[in-house]
């Protein structure tokens, strides 16, 4: 829980837990019909009374609160790979270049479409598990990463020069250089990936499509490698291919 979500969750339950206390006051004053002379017996009473039900109210909130924010995260979430989605992921991206600049990248999995069709989705399935977990592991803890549909994948490298970012694609390059072990049958696996540096208050599917274009030329140089696109320049090789 956040501290705002903690803030609204204390607010509800004052406001929740005084309108009880208020109702069964006022049952209690009715029922003793308005009998002043033992006020201190009535607010007693009053408490002891509202406490159970003071209590349900404020579970069935903390339920509420708990249920509103696991939605969510489920709407936010590529459900395959547990990665952001495509809009959870240009939000998060679009928040991040808000405040820096930074390195976006396109990462495309390699002859997707015949690995599917010779070994069936669920070998396919598996292959874009392994590649978010590649992912996962490679960028840093303050980069923004998500799935952009299908064998595609976005990752936002926050405020990262050029040769971090340099560093960071050649390692998911060669992470994603995999051999699956699919019952008496390995499924080899790579990923072309094309980058753009991105400045600050850039426009994300702008940017995104310099990077798609990066990609491609990375596919065209002999896939599983990484290209930096350029202005001026249909794009150059940052490393060698697989």
């Amino acid at each position: 829980m956040t501290p705002k979500d903690g803030i609204n969750f204390l607010s509800k339950a004052v406001l929740v837990n005084a309108a009880v206390v208020l109702a069964f006051f006022q049952i209690e004053i009715l029922v003793h019909d308005a009998d002043t002379h033992h006020a201190a017996e009535h607010v007693l009473a009053t408490l002891i009374l509202s406490v159970p039900f003071s209590l349900i109210a404020l579970a069935a909130i903390w339920y509420l609160n708990t249920l509103r924010r696991d939605l969510a995260k489920l709407a936010a979430t590529d459900l395959l790979t547990g990665l952001s989605n495509r809009r959870a992921f240009m939000s998060a991206s679009e928040n991040a270049t808000s405040q820096s600049r930074g390195i976006m990248m396109m990462i495309d999995l390699d002859h997707f479409k015949q690995i599917n069709d010779t070994y069936g989705h669920t070998v396919g399935d598996d292959c874009l598990r392994a590649m978010a977990d590649v992912l996962r592991e490679q960028v840093r803890t303050n980069d923004v990463v998500g799935r952009l549909g299908g064998e595609e994948f976005g990752v936002f490298l926050v405020d990262a020069p050029m040769e971090a970012a340099q560093q960071i694609g050649e390692r998911i390059c060669a992470g994603a250089s995999l051999t699956l072990s699919q019952a008496d049958r390995d499924v080899k696996v790579t990923a072309s990936i094309g980058a753009v540096e991105m400045p600050q208050f850039e426009d994300i599917e702008a940017m995104l499509t310099l990077a798609d274009m990066a990609m491609y030329q990375a596919k065209n140089a002999g896939r599983g490698c990484l290209v930096f696109w350029e202005k001026g320049v249909t794009a150059r090789a940052q490393a060698e291919c697989v």
